[in-house]
This record gives structure tokens, C-alpha cells and sequence, in this order.
């Protein structure tokens, strides 16, 4: 079960993005490493947003939440979260804010 989007209209359409994701990311991580291009259609800042649990605030935090989900199906290991957040960036600032 996967947990439904923040958002409204994907980018592209699910079917194109179950199966093209990777890729997109890919391209999208080397047109800004080398070349400097910075756009948002299909970053993963901007998925991370769209995507992230109501109740984890996360896409990998557990089991049921977006990312976790589809790759524990398909058998598939995530590295993305690595190096990047699992969290939109207003939520992991509020996390580090302590009163």
C-alpha cells in the first residue's frame, strides 16, 4: 500500500514515472554535477515534497511510505538517502530546532 501524494498533477504520468524515474534522476543529477544546471521538474528535492508521509514526514522512514514501498516490491535497494533527505527540508529544520 502506498501512502497518496501531497501534491496534484505529477510531472509526467505514473505510468512514465514508474518506469523512468531512475533515469530522469540520473540525467537530472549529471546536468547539475557537471554542468551546473539547476532545474526542479524532476528533482528529487521536488518528489521528496510532493511525496513524503502525512504521518513519518518521510519517503523512507518506514515501510508503507512512498520510496520504501515500491522498492521493497520490486527488490530493489534505495541509495539515494545516502546523501540526500528522506525529508522535505522545512520539516528536517523544525526536527533540528530543539526549544
Amino acid at each position: 500500500m502506498i501512502e497518496k501524494a501531497r501534491g496534484g498533477q505529477c510531472v509526467e504520468e505514473p505510468a512514465f514515472m514508474r518506469r523512468n524515474h531512475m533515469k530522469l534522476l540520473i540525467h537530472q543529477r549529471d546536468d547539475t554535477l557537471r554542468g551546473g544546471i539547476r532545474t526542479g521538474k524532476h528533482s528529487l528535492k521536488a518528489c521528496i515534497t510532493c511525496h513524503a508521509s502525512q504521518t513519518s514526514q518521510s519517503v523512507n522512514a518506514e515501510p508503507g511510505n512512498f520510496c520504501q514501498s515500491c522498492h521493497s516490491y520490486a527488490a530493489v535497494k534505495i541509495d539515494c538517502f545516502q546523501c540526500h533527505a528522506n525529508q522535505p527540508a522545512g520539516i528536517v529544520a523544525q526536527q533540528q530546532v530543539k526549544p
